[in-house]
């Protein structure tokens, strides 16, 4: 009964393992086609072509009086899980160890291919099953990390390879007459479709959320844009409004930017922009949050911050900036910017916060640029160069 459970199981899992090698080729033909594609996909790809070329060798061989030699089988499953890993490790950005497991896999290849048939046998089951529990942990620690779905379906794939290695190998070590059949053959099987299921879905989730990144992103200075200024503050201001907590805003304009590009071409300006936003990077804490509000405005949102902690950043930056200033074609050009403070009041939106940081911008820009603004909910304050009017 459990023999012929298996002999169906087994033609059903090989038919699902094809449909699915196809439809994950067109996945990855068109994800080749994005800006930026995903990491590890050329190892993938090669995963995959591997695995379509097997299990059409295995067809063959059921139907003609072709067969391959056991090693060149045992050579190509071995270098599809040592991809796998591979591929894997890639994407977790994982830089020690792919070049010692990479030398590995193809000494046990070249081994596969010159051992007899058993002994063959006997180092394909136990490289498979150490790849396998690799290629589990791996995944599973990433799926810890990144919550991706598609990674636990591959870490479960990792389990199944070992399992049915274990298996296999305890066949091997007995008299049995088909090591590779009935348990062991389904769990492998079962362990090709749960990695291309599991990556299909992570490769997509990965792709969705990198364009999701991109709606929120400015592509120039690589700071939040508007959107995603709104979406990474939602729940930041609500906080402080809860508990109390001071919240201030910076509103930062690159003085006479129009003029830089005239002289200078649109790449000076883009120049500029590019250092402004390094320079808040620099400056600002990893708590505060930090956006190109407008072409040529920026504005850095400062949680647990007071109207007075954020004048000093704001000269800060001035000094900073002007320190710097810009080179362009090894020729200094001062860079010299606008600053309007303002902090929120218990009751305050993210809008009310934009309007007067912006209200005290418009102060510093029309009293003479080069300054730092502030409102207070009372009358407005100036400084310019580090002193108080």
């Amino acid at each position: 009964m459990t023999s012929s459970l298996l002999d169906t199981i087994t033609p059903l899992l090989c038919g699902a393992m094809l449909a699915l090698v196809g439809a994950q080729l067109f996945i990855l033909h068109v994800l080749s086609g994005v800006r930026t594609p995903p990491r590890g996909l050329g190892l993938f790809t090669l995963y995959f072509l591997l695995l379509l070329l097997a299990a059409a060798a295995v067809s063959v061989a059921q139907f003609t009086a072709f067969s391959l030699p056991p090693g060149v089988a045992f050579a190509a499953s071995l270098l599809s899980s040592s991809l796998l890993l591979l591929a894997g490790m890639q994407r977790s950005e994982a830089r020690t160890g792919r070049a010692a497991i990479a030398t590995l896999a193809g000494t046990a290849t070249l081994g596969l291919l010159a051992l007899q048939a058993q002994h063959a046998a006997l180092l394909y089951t136990t490289a498979s099953a150490v790849l396998g529990v690799a290629i589990a942990l791996l995944h599973a620690r990433r799926s810890w990390r990144g919550g991706n779905a598609g990674d636990v379906l591959v870490a479960l794939a990792g389990v199944a390879l070992t399992l049915a290695m274990l298996e296999s190998l305890r066949l091997l070590l007995s008299p049995a007459a088909m090591p590779f059949g009935g348990v062991a053959a389904a769990l492998h099987g079962a362990a090709h479709v749960l990695v291309m299921l599991g990556y299909l879905v992570a490769m997509m989730l990965e792709q969705q959320q990198q364009l999701l990144r991109m709606n929120t992103l400015d592509p120039l200075t690589r700071l939040l844009n508007r959107r995603g200024l709104e979406s990474a503050l939602h729940v930041t201001l609500a906080n402080a409004a809860r508990h109390g907590q001071p919240t201030a805003a910076i509103m930062l304009d690159i003085d006479h930017l129009r003029q830089l590009n005239s002289n200078f071409g649109d790449g000076a300006g883009d120049r500029a922009l590019q250092q402004v936003s390094r320079c808040l990077e620099t400056e600002c804490r990893a708590s505060d949050v930090i956006s190109r509000y407008d072409d040529d405005t920026f504005l850095a949102v400062l949680p647990n911050s007071t109207l007075e902690g954020a004048r000093n950043l704001a000269e800060r930056i001035q000094e900073h900036l002007a320190t710097k200033g810009l080179h362009i074609d090894d020729h200094p050009i001062p860079l010299t910017v606008s600053l309007g403070i303002a902090d929120a009041r218990a009751e305050g939106t993210l809008e009310q916060l934009c309007a007067d940081a912006r209200r005290a911008l418009m102060l510093a820009k029309h009293t003479g640029r080069n300054r730092v603004a502030a409102v207070e909910h009372r009358p407005l304050q100036i400084s310019r160069n580090g002193g108080k009017t």
